[in-house]
This record gives structure tokens, C-alpha cells and sequence, in this order.
């Protein structure tokens, strides 16, 4: 569910038709896709393991002003009180690195 709504919300915001519900046939087959395709892109983490076939010639785009950042609802949770979780959102807290200016979170992460 939380994962549906992001993804309505960053389609809505940015004009985008996102497919979250098709198989996964593998890396491999997602290159293929993307290669052969004008309009099909994907979004993957800066720290990401994917190898880029150079003969696919794909480009990878740095998303910014603003990046897309997905809210997790753990740092937002308040009603469960188990002191592990608690440790947890204090470790991260003071562990995160610092959030630049420009990201977006959909609108229910901000309440």
C-alpha cells in the first residue's frame, strides 16, 4: 500500500505512468527493454549494483531539483512504542547524512 501510494504520488506530481506490477524476468531483460525502447526508463539508486551493457548505450540521468526521495514510514511512526524501534529512529537520526534542499516526498509524508 505505502509503496502504491508513493508511486501514485510521484506519477501525479511529475507527469509519469509508472508499471509497478509487471514480472520480473531479471537485470538482463530490463536492459533489453530499456535498449529498445524511446520511452521506457527506470529509476535506480545512485549506489546501485547494475551492470550497463555499453552495447545497449543507456544513460544514466542524475535526478535533482528535486530528487525524488521515498519517505520511510519507520522515522515517521509514533504510535509504536517497542524501545528497540526507538533506538533505532535515534541512531538514525543522528547517523543520516544531511538531506539537501531539493528533495520531494509526497504530500501524506509531510503530515
Amino acid at each position: 500500500m505505502e509503496w502504491s501510494a508513493f508511486y501514485e504520488a510521484l506519477s501525479e506530481e511529475f507527469g509519469l505512468s509508472i508499471d509497478a506490477l509487471g514480472p520480473n524476468f531479471g537485470d538482463e531483460a530490463l536492459m533489453d527493454t530499456l535498449a529498445d525502447s524511446a520511452s521506457l526508463a527506470t529509476l535506480v539508486g545512485a549506489g546501485d549494483r547494475y551492470l550497463w551493457p555499453q552495447t545497449h548505450d543507456l544513460r544514466r540521468i542524475p535526478l535533482h531539483d528535486p530528487t525524488p526521495v521515498y519517505p520511510h514510514t519507520l522515522l515517521f511512526r509514533t504510535g509504536d512504542k517497542h524501545p528497540v524501534l526507538t533506538e533505532l529512529r535515534n541512531y538514525l537520526r543522528v547517523t543520516a547524512p544531511e538531506t539537501p534542499d531539493d528533495v520531494w516526498v509526497p504530500l501524506w509524508a509531510c503530515t
